[in-house]
């Protein structure tokens, strides 16, 4: 290491499709020349979730099927969702005395930009209460993401780690093995594949349907409640597409309720008892054994001043971000996916970030130090002279152009590139047999990302 290089402080928020590569980016490409760059990175989970595959870790695991045959092909276990992070780290810190990286399992709960210091809750209390700790940091990289509504395990659970969210899962594989009846909510993405899943294993043939039936002994009737005549609306999705979502899944033996929304749920003698209510205002009630609600998110910036946030309905309290990933006024806040203004939270848009967003850090770091070595000052993270040879910032070119795949089980599925409508076969072939978790171990250690195999 140069002796002269600047110590650097970077914490990293969140530790998901984000976060993670990030961390491991600054850790490995940032050159010792430049900074002695010491990465912090504050998440409740010490194992990447792969919630891609999520709606797959609904369904009870059956190890002596062969996932050879698609209808065959059982639920996702722990070892496919959950791909340990410390391993991936610690070379990091074997290579010399130094701690160059530390994890702690806690969430944010309260920034002060100007100080600039960050306030962790770590999730493992002395029994006295949670245990608070205060993070002083040079430069902070907000990549919370979301929680889903009603605390659901498509995502790490809120209040929770990785230990909270694994036995969440368990307890619905465990439900869903003993039910006869199973309702999700939600016509989105989550929806649609969490019901094509358990269609593809547990529904009725219809003829000309994409798997055939399971056994008589083991069908369960299911059904899908969405609040629009067909799924995938909030995609901009064509109609062509979304009939074929809503014609694969009723091929699979899954009834769906359209134009209805589930807005109560009581326990009742074992059961659930769910209340509808259709668009023309009508209620009704429907008695099921598990209710999987698949429907909202709230992003994580709860922690940070109201001055950093976009409070306009379309900006649903998420950061005013600069096109250079940056937040408004704060050179040395950047922030990516879900809690970033910039576009709407998909893994398509994060893969994209990231590419601007790791050689911004890297231009940013340089000038940093350049800034530092002449005695330059800054206010409130922003450097109030220049360097004289100021590396430059790229810019973040939103793409609102349509792509999303949507699988209805192992077998195929639906989706749109632009204004083409993808054929069922490219979804099995890139996404549907694995759900993306042949390469999760390789996106843990920080050895790729979804776009970039030499990360």
């Amino acid at each position: 290491m140069s002796a002269t290089a600047p110590d650097h402080t970077i914490v990293i928020l969140g530790a998901g499709y984000a976060g993670v590569p990030m961390a491991h980016h600054l850790l490995k490409r940032t050159p010792t020349s430049i900074a002695h760059v010491r990465v912090i990175l504050v998440a409740p989970n010490d194992a990447l979730f792969w919630n891609a595959a999520s709606p797959r870790g609904f369904l009870p695991v059956d190890s002596a099927k062969s996932s050879a045959n698609p209808k065959g092909t059982p639920g996702f276990g722990d070892d496919r969702l959950f791909y340990d992070l410390a391993p991936g780290f610690a070379k990091y810190n074997n290579e010399s005395g130094a701690k160059r990286f530390e994890q702690l399992l806690g969430r944010a709960t309260s920034l002060d930009p100007d100080r600039p210091t960050v306030d962790v809750t770590l999730l493992a209390g002395d029994g006295d209460g949670a245990v608070k700790k205060t993070i002083q940091y040079d430069t902070i990289l907000i990549a919370t993401g979301s929680d889903m509504a009603d605390g659901m395990p498509f995502k790490i659970v809120p209040h929770g780690g990785t230990a909270e969210t694994k036995a969440a899962l368990a307890s619905y594989r465990a439900q869903v093995e003993k039910a006869s009846h199973i309702v999700v909510a939600g016509g989105g993405m989550t929806g649609v594949e969490v019901a094509g899943e358990l269609g593809s294993v547990f529904g009725s043939k219809v003829v000309g349907g994409p798997a055939p039936a399971a056994p008589k002994s083991q069908q369960k009737e299911i059904v899908l409640v969405i609040n629009e005549p067909l799924p995938l609306g909030a995609y901009s999705a064509k109609d062509s597409v979304r009939r074929t979502a809503a014609n694969r899944l009723t091929a699979l033996g899954v009834r769906i309720v359209n134009n209805s929304k589930v807005t109560a749920s009581a326990a009742r003698g074992g059961k659930t008892l769910l209340t509808l209510v259709g668009r023309d205002g009508q209620a009704s009630t429907l008695e099921t054994d598990v209710y999987i609600p698949a429907v909202g998110s709230t992003v994580n910036t709860q922690f940070l001043p109201e001055r950093l946030l976009d409070t306009s309905s379309e900006g649903r309290r998420r950061v005013r971000t600069r096109t250079t990933l940056q937040a408004e006024g704060y050179d040395n806040i950047f922030v990516i996916g879900d809690a970033a203004n910039l576009m709407a939270p998909s893994i398509k848009n994060v893969t994209e970030q990231l590419e601007v967003l790791a050689p911004n850090m890297q231009a940013y770091l340089s000038n940093w130090a350049a800034t530092r070595g002449e005695g330059n000052t800054t206010h409130n993270g922003r450097v109030t002279a220049s360097a004289s040879a100021a590396a430059p910032l790229k810019e973040y070119s939103v793409n609102d152009t349509i792509v999303f795949a949507v699988s209805t089980g192992p077998a195929g599925g639906t989706g749109q590139m632009g204004s083409w409508k993808l054929l069922s076969y490219l979804i099995w072939l890139f996404k549907a047999r694995f759900m993306g978790t042949e390469n999760a171990q390789e996106y843990a250690n920080g050895n790729r990302t979804f776009r970039n195999t030499k990360w």
